[in-house]
């Protein structure tokens, strides 16, 4: 039986090698990891949140 990775952060996730998992959790990022830079949907998915600075050309295309 597999474990559950739900409340895996990732970094973890990283270093278990889920890279689709991350991938997954990553098709927006909103914010990033202060400890290893992973870009994340959600904050819940990283040790150390912060909010993910603007690009100037996002606000170009909407």
């Amino acid at each position: 039986m597999d474990e559950p990775i739900d409340h895996l952060k990732m970094c973890e996730l990283k270093a278990r090698g889920l890279l689709e998992e991350m991938d997954r959790r990553s098709t927006r990022p909103t914010v990033v990891c202060g400890k290893c830079g992973a870009k994340a949907n959600h904050e819940n998915h990283l040790h150390n949140p912060r909010p993910l600075a603007k690009k100037f050309s996002d606000s170009l295309w909407g």
